[in-house]
């Protein structure tokens, strides 16, 4: 029996799955284009598909209790948000994702994010282009000289390990909060556990947030602990907007509490035209980009195709976000898939 495997569109995308496909030739795969045109259409486009390209669409609980015989829904992200956890693995639905394919673009974007904010890049381009040189100078308050600041992050997985190693290179102190890492991870890379968080806001110069949104962490940065930073801090999220409240994040900063912000991610997405962030100075905004570069975006769109395919044919895929449906689901670990190499 032939395979059914449906892509979601983000918006009014147009999509091609070319890169996708290359993991699903050997099964003689086309991937179909869902219909986003509304939430009905969606259902009927996916209710008999095998896999599921997750999108610009929610796939909750009704949606997936609806799905006739999907084994594997594949995400080309990081973040899960989008799609009911539990719901899939009480329908034995196995979820995937690509945890590995861009770590060092998110780093990279955050230290950018943060140099950003220290040398005032925003503000003083906008300066010389409107030929305002004279004023540049009232910018350079607070001035951090980065060199020898505290970072904070928060947690310590894969991408914030990254950034305290290029952080390392401008001779930063890192602390970091996470409970659920051993101290010899936090050994291993010469980084200070916290087991306060809010001690991490208190003796932070520069705080990175890089938490994953679930229940526990939506709105868990809260003006509570914002009001705890230096007058001279820094906030940095390059993770998931509503992890921090966004009202609250504002109200800190109007406030004084903290001297600025770097945001690659926002609570609602895209803002809103009248969001109070937009006419901040001191915060360096940009569009839910940070994962993004020309060989990660080809080795995401591969891996999902090769992850779907994995688990078609029974076998383990190189990662499982719901580890619980393994308990109901055989998948044979001897045969893992690997991450397929990028094209040059």
């Amino acid at each position: 029996m032939a395979f059914k495997v449906v892509g979601t569109p983000f918006g009014g995308r147009t999509m091609s799955y070319a890169l996708e496909e290359e993991g699903l030739k050997s099964l003689g795969i086309t991937i179909e284009t869902a219909d986003v045109s509304s939430d009905a259409a969606y259902l009927n486009s996916i209710r008999d598909a095998d896999a599921v390209i997750a999108g610009g669409k929610w796939l909750n609980g009704d949606v997936i209790n609806q799905l006739e015989r999907c084994k594997v829904i594949a995400n080309g992200g990081v973040g899960v948000d989008r799609i009911d956890l539990d719901a899939a693995t009480e329908r034995g639905i196995v979820v995937t994702n690509v945890p590995d394919v861009f770590v060092e673009e998110v780093a990279v974007h955050a230290m950018m994010l943060l140099l950003a904010c220290a040398k005032k890049v925003i503000n003083l381009d906008k300066a010389v282009r409107e030929n305002r040189w004279g004023e540049a100078r009232s910018y350079l308050k607070p001035m951090p000289r980065v060199i020898g600041d505290t970072l904070g992050l928060i947690p310590f997985g894969n991408i914030p390990r990254l950034v305290a190693k290029k952080a390392k290179g401008f001779d930063m102190h890192i602390i970091a909060w996470d409970p659920f890492v051993p101290d010899e991870v936090f050994a291993q890379h010469g980084v200070e556990r916290v087991t306060d968080l809010a001690d991490v806001f208190k003796r932070s110069d520069w705080v990175s947030s890089h938490l994953p949104l679930n229940k526990a962490t939506e709105g868990m940065l809260n003006y509570e602990l914002f009001s705890q930073m230096k007058p001279t801090g820094y906030f940095i999220n390059t993770g998931r907007g509503p992890t921090h409240n966004e009202a609250d994040l504002i109200r800190a900063l109007q406030e004084g509490k903290m001297a600025g912000a770097g945001l690659d991610v926002m609570e609602k997405e895209p803002t809103l035209p009248d969001n109070p962030l937009h006419q901040m100075e001191n915060v360096v905004l940009t569009p839910h980009t940070a994962s993004v570069s020309d060989i990660g975006n080809v080795r995401r769109r591969q891996r999902v195709g090769y992850e779907i395919a994995a688990v078609l044919q029974g076998q383990m895929p190189f990662s499982v976000v719901n580890r619980e449906v393994l308990n109901v689901v055989e998948l044979n670990e001897s045969s893992q898939q690997t991450a397929p190499k990028p094209h040059a």
